[in-house]
């Protein structure tokens, strides 16, 4: 078995047996190497792998974006969805632009939200982590300890 196959066996029991939390998270995590797989393929000039890697991480918002659930979710559901039209127009605007330092920005905004999914997870260990963002040029307003919005009030 090759690496790549050990890796989608990996991902397909990692996906049955999580939370829907933990689906969240794993999307995020597959839209975060896309864009990593992006960057790599642009600083090497192969324009069909980057637009390869980029096709999928359109495809892996429309499936966060098309997963929320507006009527329960209210203003959370609606921040999320307002979230991924602005990565997709960064995304967007990276590849039009061919500019790997956009392409971190995203990167660093989908690991800052992540990171929120990831303290959400009933599911996870307190003591994970994620890797650091490639760039540390934009933090997002976060919640916070007094917002009284719960995981209970909307789905994703």
């Amino acid at each position: 078995m090759n690496s790549r196959q050990t890796e989608l066996s990996y991902r397909k029991v990692a996906v049955a047996n999580a939370s829907s939390v933990g689906l969240v998270i794993a999307l995020y995590d597959m839209l975060v190497e896309d864009l990593r797989q992006a960057m790599k393929a642009l600083e090497r000039g192969d324009i069909e792998a980057r637009s390869r890697a980029l096709k999928h991480s359109f495809l892996v918002l429309q499936q966060l974006q098309g997963s929320l659930n507006r009527e329960k979710g209210g203003d959370a559901a609606n921040h999320l969805s307002h979230f991924y039209a602005v990565l997709r127009a960064g995304i967007w605007e990276a590849h039009v632009q061919q500019s790997p330092e956009l392409l971190r920005k995203q990167i660093s905004l989908l690991l800052d939200v992540r990171q929120t999914w990831v303290q959400v997870d009933p599911e996870r260990a307190p003591a994970e982590t994620i890797p650091a963002p490639t760039s540390p040029s934009h933090a997002p307003a976060r919640i916070g300890p007094d917002d009284e919005r719960t995981t209970d009030d909307w789905t994703a």
